[in-house]
């Protein structure tokens, strides 16, 4: 009975946390209550040595098993990542597989045309092989009738007989006076490109366009004889032409003819290209009386000693670029009367796609698809020399240039971009750059452009649809606010051809050549008229204040002046 007061008097001086937590959970049931020994640090509970024993166990499993599930997971992220690899290459290879089926397929077609081709060339030389084996005989009889023991009384006969087979074989040959080739293929249909790859659950964005990022495009290639007159040698002409298969947007936006009108953007294309056609004749005469030039004349040739390609002028000087023989041509003084002095050097680079002065820098600057080159004269004596120093270097399929006395401007078309570059003129430093894919009007297809002051001129070409099997090229003129390609003005000039350019001068009149046999002169408010040439336009140049020089790939020049200047 004491014994069990003392025991009683004890636990009355213990507080409760002094037990264990969890014997004192089962005290209850089984009447034993123990002091505690230890303190989880992690539960903050106090535990005799058995249940602590017992819960450090417990932590220990659960530790181990979770340790076993990261283990579990890090194999299985890790199986994953090995497993995309392998599936990235599976993918990579299909790919390669299926587009070096169309490699294949192209090379195939590449190598049939190229037999095609050597076939006709190989028929021809079999036709010329027979021609003089027929003129063989000939000769002999011709040496057999002057010897004189076969002079006959019909000697005369016998000439004139000769010469008529010699006409017949001369009229024969003629059918080699103008070969062509001319080849027209697509690139590759984007729009029949179905390729789809998901790799992440429930992903919105799966399937890739490829149509809308970069259209296809049709290419033309033309091998023709040129001849400007019977006195000058007969030239290979090769021209080449890229044009996108993107469908032209017409909008609300006001288009500058003879006086502003607005479209209706209801208006279907075929019923806009079938009521130009209706009245095509008609604008067209209209178009010799109205707009026919009282301001410029046409004063006649410049014969150089080179083809001229692309040309630029410095107001006073001439630089031209000939691509038959990969030359750079300098003149110093162009004149009707006398022969002109050139200086010439080889040209080693990709062919010169344009040409331009920069008066912010004093150089001629030349573009090709590969970079960007400056020329610098000296002409201080007879033997100057044209230094040519690379400025930039890129991969272009459509690049041009326009200069004007603050700043250098470059058109560049990649395959993924189309931008208009500013530069500065002498350190070739970028200073601005317009993303032409934010510019709905930029989207058409481009062929030529001009600075002048706030102003940037492009020519933009596109296909007028007749018929099902007939098209005409056309084009327009745009003129823009440079600030934001905010767009002023369009003006339509008609009927173009493959190569054609635009140029302006310091009081803001823009010149066009159609790459047929008219000049377009056009005014910063869109008055448009024009010199009918007679011969072909292609690239030309501002020369001096007075002077339009224009070249077409021969050895001729021609000069247009002006006359008389706006009251």
């Amino acid at each position: 009975m004491l014994q069990t007061m003392i025991n009683t008097h004890s636990e009355l001086f213990l507080s409760a946390d002094q037990y264990c937590q969890t014997c004192s959970i089962t005290s209850s049931i089984n009447g034993k209550k123990r002091l505690s020994s230890f303190t989880c640090d992690h539960c903050h509970v106090s535990m005799c040595y058995d249940c602590f024993e017992k819960h450090t166990s417990q932590l220990i499993e659960e530790y181990s098993d979770v340790q076993k599930r990261f283990l579990q997971l890090s194999n299985l992220f890790s199986n994953k990542r090995e497993l995309l690899a392998t599936f990235e290459q599976h993918c990579i290879r299909n790919i390669n597989s299926a587009f070096d089926e169309v490699f294949t397929d192209l090379q195939n077609l590449r190598n049939e045309s190229i037999d095609y081709v050597k076939q006709q060339f190989l028929d021809a030389e079999i036709t010329i092989t027979n021609i003089i084996t027929n003129i063989k005989p000939l000769t002999t009889k011709s040496r057999h009738i002057r010897t004189y023991d076969n002079v006959k009384t019909n000697i005369l006969f016998e000439f004139e007989k000769q010469r008529q087979q010699i006409n017949e074989l001369e009229d024969r040959l003629n059918i080699f006076s103008s070969p062509n080739m001319k080849l027209k293929m697509f690139t590759y249909p984007r729009n029949r490109l179905d390729l789809h790859c998901q790799l992440l659950l429930n992903s919105s964005s799966t399937s890739k366009d490829f149509s809308s990022s970069i259209p296809g495009k049709l290419i033309t290639a033309q091998c023709s004889y040129s001849q400007s007159n019977e006195n000058e040698s007969e030239k290979i002409v090769v021209d080449t032409e890229i044009e996108e298969l993107n469908q032209n947007i017409y909008s609300t936006k006001q288009i500058q003819t003879d006086s502003l009108i607005e479209l209706n953007s209801n208006v279907d294309d075929d019923e806009y290209y079938s009521v130009l056609d209706e009245t095509s004749e008609l604008s067209n005469r209209l178009s010799s009386e109205q707009y026919s030039s009282t301001h410029y004349i046409s004063q006649g040739t410049i014969k150089t000693q080179n083809e001229v390609d692309r040309i630029a002028s410095d107001g006073e000087h001439v630089l031209y670029f000939c691509d038959t023989l990969k030359l750079l041509c300098y003149v110093r003084d162009i004149s009707y009367d006398k022969k002109i002095k050139e200086i010439t050097c080889r040209w080693p680079h990709y062919p010169i796609l344009d040409l331009i002065y920069s008066p912010g820098s004093s150089q001629f600057v030349c573009a090709t698809r590969r970079g960007l080159y400056t020329c610098t004269i000296d002409s201080n004596n007879d033997s100057s020399t044209i230094d040519i120093q690379m400025q930039l270097t890129q991969h272009w399929s459509y690049v041009r240039l326009s200069a004007d006395r603050n700043f250098l401007w470059l058109w560049t078309d990649t395959p993924r971009l189309s931008q208009l570059h500013v530069y500065s003129p002498k350190t070739f430093h970028c200073i601005k750059v317009f993303n032409l894919s934010d510019y709905s009007r930029f989207s058409d297809n481009s062929t030529s452009f001009c600075i002048h002051e706030n102003l940037i001129g492009t020519v933009f070409q596109f296909k007028q649809i007749i018929n099902s099997s007939t098209y005409k090229k056309h084009f327009h003129l745009t003129l823009c606010d440079t600030s934001d390609l905010r767009e002023l003005c369009t003006i339509h000039l008609g009927e173009c051809d493959i190569d054609h350019e635009i140029r302006a001068n310091n009081e803001g009149k823009f010149f066009l050549t159609n790459g047929r046999k008219k000049l377009w002169i056009i005014d910063r408010h869109g008055r448009k008229e024009f010199v009918q040439l007679s011969h072909t336009g292609r690239a030309l140049t501002v020369h001096g204040t007075h002077q339009i020089l224009i070249a077409n790939g021969t050895h001729q020049l021609q000069c247009i002046e002006l006359i008389q200047n706006d009251l």
